[in-house]
């Protein structure tokens, strides 16, 4: 065998096994992707629109809590739970329209919460479009299912300095969750939207308002402010209810914005980012309640903090940045956790390429020996 035959065998077996080497090691350290943006979640998340169970942790925040003992109530399908009686022991919103001075229901006079639901999905950048143009700034609460399926979405509202919230895993009435579920609901929405921004939501809005005194004390011992509304669009009925009008839905936002100045309260309105029909409606009413009111997110105009970890430092002057942007290059400073994760990595591609460098070495070496003998 010819001296170039031997060399170029035993490249080709040295090259085989540093691909090897690779392949193996991309393999082993691959995370869970979103196949719309490529973002990648560290988490194994529950299944699309499932009712979730709760990690164990999250459980033993509230064992030492004081949840209140209050019946699960009965589904009764899309209609959601049914009252028996009159009474109203625990405050529930579904029943009665009973709250507490807990929830978040109306803004101060003058002043407006706007706020879209049950996004991100498709028709959101449009939204935010639109609200980028106007220098606008909302409250967007979130389906935790959906941020999985459109993290780009989250990270850009985010970065313009919308505020993030929770709108459940599976958007289920809540009163009809066992304790360890309601837990759940709320727990994955929150980490979901983490791994996207960096932050961790306060303000959750529960679905359909449903709510009473149990929710609530096991949504306070974890650390969330439900947010209700007082001005409610029924946006969504545009889609699903037939014959109704969406024209309904400006002569509302009109009357509301005429009532501005002998209300004695402010407004928070229920919108929808879930449709393109409700988007297009949003866009529509937004300069009339701007007209009117001092329009903002629930947070500003509540005075309360929007993210367990407080302010968080964004780019609010536009939410038109490329969807595969990450915290480093938005101005969002990562938290501890984020930071780990990076060291984790960079410390596993350092050891990889040490690897790689070897395995080159010694085929080198294994070359050298076989040409002098």
């Amino acid at each position: 065998m010819s001296v170039l035959t031997k060399l170029f065998l035993i490249a080709t077996l040295a090259l085989s096994a540093a691909n090897a080497q690779e392949s193996s090691g991309a393999a082993a350290a691959a995370p869970t992707s979103s196949a719309s943006s490529g973002f990648q979640f560290k988490e194994t998340y529950p299944t699309d629109g499932s009712v979730p169970t709760p990690k164990q942790e999250w459980m033993a925040i509230i064992a030492a809590a004081n949840i209140t003992d209050a019946p699960v109530q009965k589904a009764s399908g899309d209609n959601g739970p049914q009252q028996s009686g009159s009474d109203d022991p625990y405050c529930d919103w579904t029943f009665t329209g009973c709250t507490r001075q807990t929830d978040i229901v109306a803004c101060p006079k003058g002043q407006w919460g706007i706020t879209y639901d049950d996004g991100p999905t498709e028709f959101s950048p449009q939204l935010y479009d639109f609200l980028d143009q106007t220098q606008q700034k909302a409250t967007f609460f979130m389906i935790g299912g959906q941020v999985i399926k459109f993290p780009q979405h989250v990270q850009r509202a985010f970065k313009a300095g919308h505020e993030m919230a929770i709108h459940t895993w599976s958007h289920s009435y809540l009163t009809t969750l066992t304790n360890e579920q309601v837990v759940a609901e709320l727990k994955w929405t929150e980490l979901a939207i983490k791994e996207a921004t960096g932050y961790s939501p306060r303000f959750f809005r529960p679905p359909y308002g449903d709510i009473d005194d149990r929710v609530r004390s096991i949504a306070a011992a974890l650390g969330f402010t439900p947010v209700i509304w007082n001005h409610d669009t029924d946006d969504w009925m545009a889609v699903e209810s037939p014959g109704f009008d969406v024209q309904w839905i400006d002569g509302n936002a009109t009357e509301w914005a005429n009532a501005a100045q002998s209300s004695q309260d402010g407004g928070i309105s229920l919108e929808h980012d879930l449709y393109n029909v409700t988007v297009d409606a949003a866009i529509r009413i937004l300069p009339t309640l701007q007209k009117a009111y001092k329009v903002t997110t629930v947070g500003a105009c509540s005075g309360q903090q929007s993210y367990k970890e407080g302010a968080a430092a964004t780019n609010a002057t536009s939410s038109s940045s490329s969807p595969a942007s990450t915290a480093a290059t938005s101005g969002v400073t990562p938290n501890s956790s984020t930071s780990a994760s990076s060291d984790k990595d960079q410390e596993g591609a350092a050891s990889h390429m040490v690897a790689r460098t070897a395995i080159g070495a010694a085929a080198l070496i294994g070359a050298v020996s076989y040409l002098v003998a």
